[in-house]
């Protein structure tokens, strides 16, 4: 959804790109894995709401990477409105 451009920190171990959080605003937690957290954000500019997925890039290993560039590919092919 964004690059990182520039990174705020928001915790101790969360990195968010600084453009996604000038039209996203965070909200609670809705889960978490073992290198990701999910959390609800509302666009500022429409008020819709989404889940966010934040990945700490800190955790991961050339598996996860992998792992990760997969579900990717399988997300880009889902077809639903609500996602």
């Amino acid at each position: 959804m964004a690059a990182v451009l520039n990174s705020t920190p928001v915790s101790n171990s969360i990195v968010i790109s600084t453009r996604f959080t000038d039209e996203y605003d965070l909200k609670e937690e809705l889960g978490k894995g073992a290198f990701s957290i999910v959390r609800r954000c509302i666009q500022k500019s429409s008020g819709q709401e989404f889940a966010a997925k934040i990945i700490n890039t800190k955790k991961l290993s050339t598996r996860d990477h992998q792992k990760l560039d997969r579900e990717a590919r399988i997300c880009r092919q889902l077809k639903h409105p609500n996602i």
